[in-house]
Formats: C-alpha cells, structure tokens, sequence
C-alpha cells in the first residue's frame, strides 16, 4: 500500500485542498446545470435549492424569483466548495493506486451518506439530489474533480 505523500507544510495541503474544493464546485455545477437541462431549465436545481432556503427563513419564494435563483447559486458555492476540501483532505495524501481507491471510495461514500443520513441544506444540489438518480451524477463529477486536483497537486513542483 502507497504511503501518504508528504506535503511540505499542511498550509501547502490546504491550498491543495481549496484547489480541488474549486474544481468541485465548477465541476458539480455543471452537473447541476445538467440535471436542469433534463428538465428543461437549467436553473432548475438553483432556483429549487434557493426558494427551499428562503422558505426556512419564512420568505415568501414566489416573491422573489431571482433572490431565489442567486441564493441557490451561492448555496452551491458554499456547500460544493465545502465538500470539495473536505474530501481533498481526505484524498490528497495519498499517492499511487491507493489515491485511485480513495477518491473512489470518497465519491462513492458521497452519494451513500446524501442519500440516506445528509440533511438537504448541507448537499450539493440541495433536496434534488436526495435520491439515487440524482446523487450519482454529482459523485461521478465530485470523482472527477477529486481526480483533477490530486493530479494538479502531484505536478507541482516540490519546494525540498
């Protein structure tokens, strides 16, 4: 089994992290917009996520259309970006074939914990992707966003 990679400094691990965390959100987005298209309208996922999160807060959705719209976006922002380090914690450390089996396992891990334990506010894609259907598209982009910043961390170059 791979040994962990030695990072240089954990700040060299967080940026790493917050990279991946970026390639994440842009990544899930776009499944996300996706998901929407499939239904017609690529806001979809946006809008619901937002006017759910207005709700909670005694607002009135149908008030407030674009509020809805850009409060489901920032949502993303916050909550994709939030996984995306989260499991780059995870996954970075690793080298090798073990970093494949971990990235895969985190994904995978992703859909199982949004479908069954996380409450809607805290996934990506809010209560549309509480269900299997939905989940999977956003694991396989969160596996390839998980992939794309191990890769971008390995090219660095090292600062010994």
């Amino acid at each position: 089994m791979a040994a962990p990679r030695p990072f240089t400094s954990p700040a060299a691990l967080l940026d790493a992290a917050f990279a991946t965390g970026t390639l994440t959100t842009i990544a899930t987005g776009g499944a996300l917009l996706g998901l929407g298209w499939r239904e017609g309208e690529a806001g979809r996922v946006f809008r619901l996520a937002g006017r759910a999160l207005l709700e909670r807060f005694g607002v009135v959705s149908n008030a407030a259309p674009l509020s809805s719209v850009a409060l489901g976006y920032v949502h993303h922002l916050t909550i994709a970006t939030a996984w995306g380090v989260l499991l780059a914690l995870c996954v970075l450390p690793w080298r090798g074939t073990t970093r494949v089996l971990v990235t895969v396992v985190a994904a995978v891990g992703y859909v199982l914990l949004v479908t069954s334990v996380v409450p809607a506010p805290l996934r990506i894609g809010y209560a549309v992707t509480g269900s299997l259907p939905g989940a999977v598209p956003i694991g396989a982009a969160l596996a390839v966003a998980l992939f794309g910043g191990a890769w971008l961390a390995s090219s660095e170059p090292s600062e010994e």
